[in-house]
């Protein structure tokens, strides 16, 4: 039934019936509110406005009680044997996440209430944590013989009875949260050898842990172990999974095969925070990625974006997609951590723009601060040579793979190409992404490959210069000047072949600055640097 319920309320809590409870089956609410008609049903009077004011000061959020959520936490107060007028008689009820207040009832039910009311759930927290267990037997709460320790044990089935010790705890002064938490870190220790430091770590950081059924807790791990094949060492090391709602994670499994194109189970094993989102916000996350067309090697690079809300990220690709560094580095694999880092990434781009620099990259906006700050406060302009070369791979990519490697092969290649100009780290990856557009419309990508030194120059040159030879090649007239930069003796214009050009454009640009490789200033903004070679 527990398992039933929780469900129906991860799905959304439709579909729920309640024969039991016939006073709320209407749909039709006289005042738009449904916990007010099932008020006014169960116990004959109306609640007034002013009231009603005075309600939601006390209880958040009790007018936004939906007719869904409403039954789920019907059926759930129901499996405790609550009923609809003792619900009545206790509102907050109905302000408590279904979820967290079905904990509470099982933990109290776990630990030998004689019964579970209204008032435990909401009084959860000072019976399990400020009362002691002597005081929960004299309130009657308890049976007077009850072994609270010895319960809590024989909760671990697998646990060998060998292996279970009594601490014998005092009921004058003992916590049922510390006789708990006690044997939780007992039987943790024995199961996955985790230790007194690391499960004072989980108790402070996953809060839910300490409210968790036991049964909860040894499914979640059960589907760790067995099922995403964790291994004890990932477990601890991620202590969330230990405090993960199995069901959760069960429709997660059920609901999402793949993700990034590899199999859901890979997926958690190498971010296993996804586990704290819910399937239905995976789903989302990964239609939105596919709209936005991030590739699913991107998606592998960065599977910390299925940690997100689908709202967020679907709310930073927009903004993102205008900014005109978003759309340079949109090719790169690791695009997706600007999405993640997306309020440093704009807090550096104000910072690289007041300090006028212009060769930036993908791994300045989101790399550490320390990283960020040497080079915000280093002389000169020097940018990421793998981003370079990830660009000018990613935009060939009509290259046939057989010919090329693959693209990790390819960006080497681009790379051994790169590293013959002194200059290649100081050119901005607009420059040499405004090159690939434009060449891309006048030469094939093995051209552009055979000559990718040409993308280090200024855009405007390397035009002038190309339309200007592509104009001579079908025998158009040149004017006077153009004639004097390309007074090449033999050379017939008109036999030119696609690459011949570009290396002629290269050369023409060059020999103006005796080959040194001072042709990558001209006509560019910004200082020239003190010269590095990588």
């Amino acid at each position: 039934m527990r398992s039933y319920i929780k469900r129906l309320r991860y799905l959304g809590g439709s579909g729920l019936h309640f024969s039991s409870f016939s006073q709320i089956t209407s749909r039709k609410y006289h005042h738009n509110l449904p916990i007010l008609d099932f008020y006014k049903k169960t116990t004959g009077e109306s609640i007034s406005e002013d009231h009603l004011s005075v309600l939601k000061k006390k209880h958040p959020h009790i007018d936004e009680v939906t007719h869904d959520r409403l039954q789920c936490i019907l059926q759930i107060l129901q499996k405790f044997g609550i009923t609809p007028e003792e619900a009545c008689r206790n509102l907050h009820v109905f302000s408590m996440n279904p979820i967290t207040m079905d904990n509470y009832g099982e933990i109290l039910r776990e630990c030998g209430f004689v019964s579970v009311s209204a008032k435990h759930i909401i009084k959860y927290h000072t019976l399990v944590k400020s009362r002691t267990i002597a005081r929960l037997k004299k309130e009657g709460l308890l049976p007077t013989d009850f072994e609270m320790e010895q319960t809590i044990l024989d909760k671990f089935q697998e646990w060998p009875a060998s292996s279970k010790t009594l601490q014998n705890f005092s009921d004058s002064d003992t916590s049922i949260l510390k006789i708990r938490m006690n044997v939780l870190e007992r039987f943790l220790h024995w199961k996955l050898s985790v230790t007194s430091e690391e499960f004072r770590k989980y108790c402070k950081n996953y809060l839910p842990l300490k409210h968790k059924p036991m049964s909860d807790i040894q499914e979640a791990i059960n589907i760790a172990q067995n099922d995403i094949k964790f291994d004890n060492a990932g477990i601890r090391r991620n202590g969330f999974v230990i405090s993960a709602d199995p069901l959760h994670t069960k429709l997660i499994l059920e609901n999402v095969s793949t993700l990034a194109g590899m199999d859901i189970r890979d997926v958690l094993k190498i971010e296993p925070a996804i586990l704290k989102n819910n399937y239905n916000s995976l789903i989302q996350v990964r239609d939105v990625l596919e709209e936005f067309r991030i590739s699913e090697e991107a998606q592998r690079r960065c599977l910390k974006v299925y940690c997100m809300r689908p709202e967020t990220v679907r709310e930073r690709l927009e903004e993102l997609r205008s900014l005109k560094e978003y759309q340079v580095l949109s090719t790169n694999p690791r695009i997706l951590l600007l999405v993640i880092h997306k309020k440093k990434m704009l807090n550096r781009l104000t910072k690289i723009e007041s300090a006028k620099k212009q060769c930036y990259s993908l791994n300045h906006l989101v790399s550490s601060t320390k990283v960020f700050n040497n080079y915000i406060n280093s002389f000169g302009d020097k940018v990421c040579g793998r981003d370079i070369a990830t660009l000018i791979s990613s935009s060939l990519n009509t290259l046939p793979a057989h010919e090329t490697g693959g693209q990790a092969e390819l960006a080497r290649r681009v790379l051994h190409q790169l590293r013959r100009h002194k200059y290649w780290l100081h050119v901005a990856m607009n420059v040499i992404d405004e090159n690939i557009q434009f060449l891309k419309n006048k030469f094939d990508d093995r051209i552009i490959f055979n000559n990718c030194l040409i993308l280090l120059y200024p855009v405007a040159e390397v035009k002038y210069y190309i339309d200007s030879l592509l104009s001579m090649r079908k025998g158009r007239e040149t004017n006077d000047s153009l004639k004097e930069d390309l007074a090449y003796n033999n050379v017939h214009f008109n036999s030119l072949s696609d690459d011949q050009i570009l290396s002629l454009v290269l050369y023409t640009i060059e020999k103006k600055y005796h080959f040194s490789g001072d042709g990558i200033w001209a006509r560019q903004d910004g200082m020239r640097v003190v010269t590095q070679t990588n």
